[in-house]
């Protein structure tokens, strides 16, 4: 993914307070570091290698850059030490909090990973690891503590159908999508039958969200974990692939031993919701510190209204 308009925090530029937190931390002080500028937090997010040659990721937050990236950490915080080894995952290692100048600052230390995921470009081996990997994680069960997607809510359309700006927005983004909203509003409020299950879900697979652990594809950024249907994930993480070239939705769909065994209208389901929430949140102003953040849902949600008109009409392209 293109870096375009991101701006990290890297570790020569974290305050001295954060850096002393996260080396007392560690045990050890921080000799080299190296940063991991994709994703969608303004925090630090970078590889620290320690005086005895140890090697953590850790990423760090303060809530005057971006108030929801804090609760994002706190609630990753919460969500780790539930995943065991069993969850291809790096292993969780710390948690601090800490007020510093009067900002509130969280950070997570995690094993580093040995190198990058699949995903920059799709290749045709990346594109099957990344659909593996959410297949290996969909054959989990969720851990005790975590919630359950199906009560998460999707209100999204409704919300375009009672407001005529959101709903002109919509229809200038997509005029299929503006013609289609008390249809999208009957689809969507099916999310918690479609999305009932007991499986593990990550909640938020993307490829900045995936990274190399002993040879295999592995995921990062747990706050959204939750429990559901075992195909979730992929559903999910398909928009994004088809805006990065790794190919037709419904062919990646269907390479997903649970994907390939859903239910199609449960499917149609979950991408209605998904688009509402994409497009919806593109229209809402630039979260501090992630603007490149609203054209992302918005290509997204695109994404996601043309592969469900395809699906429920058969006459839409797929491509954004």
């Amino acid at each position: 993914m293109s870096a375009e308009g991101r701006s990290r925090l890297v570790w020569a530029d974290l305050p001295d307070g954060v850096a002393h937190l996260v080396q007392e931390q560690l045990g050890s002080e921080v000799v080299a570091s190296v940063s991991h500028d994709g994703g969608y937090s303004p925090g630090l997010a970078s590889t620290l290698v320690t005086g005895s040659g140890e090697r953590v990721f850790v990423k760090a937050v303060g809530e005057s850059m971006n108030t929801f990236a804090v609760e994002l950490y706190r609630r990753e915080a919460a969500v780790a030490p539930l995943l065991d080894e069993r969850v291809p995952a790096p292993a969780f290692r710390w948690s601090a909090e800490e007020s510093i100048g009067g900002d509130d600052w969280v950070a997570l230390a995690f094993d580093a990973a040995d190198g990058p995921g699949p995903g920059d470009p799709w290749t045709a081996d990346g594109i099957a690891a990344a659909v593996d990997l959410a297949d290996r994680i969909g054959d989990l069960d969720a851990p005790a503590g975590l919630p359950a997607f199906a009560d998460e809510q999707f209100r999204h359309w409704h919300e375009v159908a009672a407001d005529p700006e959101l709903s002109a927005g919509i229809a200038a983004l997509d005029p299929w999508a503006g013609e289609q909203v008390d249809r999208l509003v009957g689809l969507a409020d099916g999310w918690a039958d479609a999305v009932a299950g007991t499986a593990l879900v990550h909640g938020d697979l993307r490829a900045d969200n995936m990274v190399t652990l002993a040879g295999t594809a592995a995921a990062v950024d747990w706050p959204s974990a939750v429990s559901g249907a075992p195909w979730v994930d992929l559903v999910c993480l398909l928009p994004s692939m088809v805006l990065e070239g790794a190919g037709e939705a419904e062919e990646l769909l269907a390479m997903s031993r649970h994907a390939a065994a859903a239910d199609a209208e449960a499917v149609n389901v979950v991408l209605a919701a998904i688009a509402g929430y994409f497009l919806h949140s593109s229209l809402q102003p630039p979260p501090p510190g992630i603007p490149h953040v609203r054209r992302f849902q918005r290509d997204q949600g695109l994404v996601c209204t043309r592969w469900l008109g395809n699906r429920l009409d058969g006459t839409r392209t797929l491509e954004p």
